[in-house]
Parts: C-alpha cells; structure tokens; sequence
C-alpha cells in the first residue's frame, strides 16, 4: 500500500487562517485599546484617534480582502466577528454610559464592563452567525 503524502492543511487554508488571525487580533486589541482608553483619565483625543483608527483598520481590511469575506467560511467568520465586535461596544458603552448615571465608574466596575464586552461579542457572534456564515461560495464564470 501506498500512501499519499498530502499536506494536513493547504497552503491557501494556512493563508487564510493567519489572515484570520491577523484581522480578528488586530480589530480586537484596538476595540479594548478604545475602551481603555474611555476609562483613564487621558485627553478626549486619545480614544477619538484610537475609534478612528478601528473604524479606519476595519475598513481598510474589508476592501483589501472583500473576496475573503465573501467567499471563504473563514472570511464570513472573521466578518460576523467583527460586526459582534463593533455591536457589542456600542452595547458595552451603553450599559456603561447608563451605569455612570447613578454611580462613578471605578476600576473595579471597568474590569467588569471590559468582561461585559467579550461577553456581549460572544452572544452577538452566536445570534449573528447562523445567518452570516455559509460556507465556501463558489463563482461561476460566464
């Protein structure tokens, strides 16, 4: 008998997995640099230049590697991420924002809003992927 050597992973999976990586960490650690940010006591245009900056990345990902999030699982994935990401700061910032209306916000509180946010990017991620992922799309052409 003989066995075929075939890599365990393709180049092109391997290729998407770090671009994966790469744009999930990325995205992730300026959101928690954001939020941060919001909660020392630094100049207002610290966290506006870090929010422009995450907006700005997300953006600059997409249209770079709009064909991987359109038609690669792990593209759409890393997409649905990001969107749980940015939903679960604006629903992080709230409750914050609604908290601070009856009481200030201590570190300790801090900590639990930032706990707060990858709770809500889970939640979110899981509400929102059934219909965001769906698989490998193939491209027909004409």
């Amino acid at each position: 008998m003989s066995r075929r050597k075939c890599p365990a992973v393709s180049e092109d999976s391997s290729r998407d997995l770090k671009r994966q990586e790469g744009i999930f960490l990325s995205t992730f650690a300026l959101l928690i640099l954001f939020l941060v940010s919001l909660y020392l006591p630094l100049p207002m245009g610290v966290p506006v230049v870090i929010g422009i900056a995450a907006v700005a990345w997300t953006i600059a990902m997409y249209i770079k590697f709009h064909d991987f999030y359109k038609m690669r699982d792990r593209g759409q994935r890393t997409w649905c991420v990001t969107i749980s990401m940015y939903a679960s700061l604006i629903l992080t910032l709230a409750c914050a924002w609604y908290f601070t209306k009856d009481a200030p916000l201590t570190d300790d509180y801090a900590l639990v809003f930032l706990f707060g946010f990858m709770f809500f990017t889970y939640m979110v991620y899981r509400t929102l992927s059934p219909t965001m992922v769906v698989g490998n799309r193939r491209v027909r052409y004409k």
